[in-house]
């Protein structure tokens, strides 16, 4: 079964997307809270008598939207944020821009700080600088202009 057959059988059988807490609940009222090891929240139950997950963020995408994009992006980088207004539909690429990294990292050998940000699979060198504040603040530039979502900001 794959992930729209789930997302349409849990919705047959009563399971209910809250679009603006990001709950869902099962057909008894119950909310759903288990997590994944990645902290993602997942839906549980068995259909047949085999067990039935899907991440909470793909089912709630799926309810409001009808369709199963490929990456799902918390834009608040919350995992268990599931409100339709903390989620988009990104290209993988996209989707790992929004991760928590610093874009910056101490250099031993020139004694600063060095920024270089990732596109397209290929490392863009921002340059060297004396703070961390000034690396953070070099890098924070970059990724509005390389790491652009259009369509959302």
């Amino acid at each position: 079964m794959n992930e729209k057959e789930k997302c349409e059988l849990l919705i047959e059988k009563g399971y209910v997307y809250n679009s603006e807490t990001g709950n869902i609940t099962n057909p008894k009222g119950r909310i759903l809270n288990s997590k994944t090891r990645g902290d993602y929240l997942i839906v549980n139950c068995s259909i047949n008598k085999k067990s039935c997950n899907v991440r909470s963020h793909r089912f709630g995408w799926y309810y409001v939207y009808k369709e199963i994009p490929d990456e799902i992006d918390h834009i608040n980088r919350i995992r268990d944020d599931n409100r339709i207004i903390n989620l988009r539909n990104v290209t993988s690429q996209e989707n790992k821009w929004n991760q928590n990294r610093k874009g910056y990292h101490w250099k031993k050998s020139h004694n600063k700080y060095e920024v270089r940000i990732k596109l397209n699979s290929k490392h863009i060198w921002i340059g060297l600088f004396n703070t961390e504040i000034e690396a953070q603040e070099a890098y924070l530039k970059a990724k509005e202009q390389y790491h652009k979502i259009g369509y959302y900001e």
